[in-house]
């Protein structure tokens, strides 16, 4: 039986596929299959899987039409033969090491297996193999207090490691309907049916190539949406949660829980008073939208402002829910500014340095 099946959800990525494929072929457990998933790309997208194919057998290339990244990952599922199963971003890589915790966990009863990941800006790589292993057979308690404590990001499927038959078994794939959080919501609905779990959080053999939260990155920021579908977004991710909240019935996870919704409502404003995002606004739209839906929504947070860590989701917070909404707006917009600038500056640094 084949170990892992990795799937590779694809579209237009031909400037970054063939290092991405690289680095797989050195990974040093080789007991594998590769699912390459072009999702209706309209570039050199499937020539490249094509070629790649030929030279290696273990890699099957499979075309749709485009439903995006979770239609994708849910076909390659679908397509999979592996006892595991993870995924990868067609513009990420990975480390030869990746594949070590399968192997080093074949013969144990563990239904998920989770290490950490890099991020990357341009040539700038941190990694790390630290092998400190923490199992837990609480996985939903651990899941949101000692693993929320760790850099191990709760909301990506990158770097987890899926038991094929539990998906299967129990119905388990992405939600097509959701553009934001759909890997969250992947992860909890997986940790359902998780008796227990394995987490290696030194280890980071997963190289992703964008940083999430500049909001220049390719994944959240990128996704510029009408603002009721934010909100059914950051709805389902909250009815997600509070699922997990009644099974494991623990104020920790509350906390965990309210700081999470808090930070994807003010990632929606952030990002709105961005100069691509504000354009699709009418006037007074997105004011309207914080009064009647942000501000009640955090309202039944309340009890959990505590667990709200970073300065700036706190002040906004802070600002809605004792109904300062238009300052909490002008807030975000300034914030915005600052990141975008961050990030420019940092790309100069960063240039700068790789050149000296």
């Amino acid at each position: 039986m084949i170990d892992v099946s990795i799937i590779i959800p694809i579209y237009n990525r031909a400037n970054t596929l063939t290092e991405c494929l690289k680095s797989i072929t050195k990974v040093r457990q080789k007991n594998y299959e590769i699912i390459l998933v072009d999702d209706g790309s309209t570039d050199n997208s499937a020539s490249i899987c094509q070629d790649f194919c030929k030279e290696h057998s273990e890699a099957h290339y499979y075309y749709k039409n485009n439903g995006g990244v979770s239609s994708a990952r849910n076909f390659g599922i679908s397509k999979a033969q592996g006892k595991w199963i993870t995924f990868i971003d067609s513009d990420d890589t990975i480390r030869p090491e990746h594949l070590d915790i399968v192997q080093s966990e074949s013969n144990k009863q563990v239904d998920w297996l989770i290490e950490s990941f890099s991020n990357t800006y341009k040539n700038n790589v941190e990694y790390c193999l630290d092998t400190q292993r923490i199992e837990s057979s609480s996985p939903a308690i651990y899941y949101f207090t000692d693993f929320f404590k760790t850099n191990t990001p709760m909301f990506s499927v990158c770097g987890k490691f899926y038991k094929l038959d539990i998906c299967k078994s129990y119905h388990i794939f992405f939600r097509e309907d959701i553009h934001l959080g759909e890997d969250q919501i992947f992860n909890l609905e997986y940790l359902h049916h998780v008796n227990r779990l394995v987490h290696y959080p030194r280890m980071s053999t997963y190289i992703q190539s964008d940083l999430i939260i500049t909001g220049e990155g390719k994944r959240l920021s990128s996704k510029v949406l009408p603002l009721n579908e934010y909100y059914y977004n950051i709805v389902s991710n909250y009815q997600a949660f509070r699922s997990i909240d009644k099974q494991a019935n623990s104020h920790n996870i509350c906390f965990s829980i309210n700081h999470m919704v808090t930070g994807m409502a003010t990632l929606t404003l952030i990002n709105y008073q961005r100069k691509k995002c504000a354009k699709n606004l009418h006037p007074g739209e997105l004011l309207s939208f914080t009064k009647n839906k942000v501000r009640p929504l955090f309202q039944s947070v309340l009890p959990y402002r505590k667990a709200i860590k970073e300065q700036h989701i706190n002040i906004i917070y802070s600002l809605i829910v004792t109904n300062h909404c238009r300052l909490a707006l002008s807030f975000c917009f300034v914030y915005s500014r600052f990141r975008a600038l961050y990030s420019y500056i940092n790309k100069l640094l960063t240039n700068y340095e790789l050149k000296r």
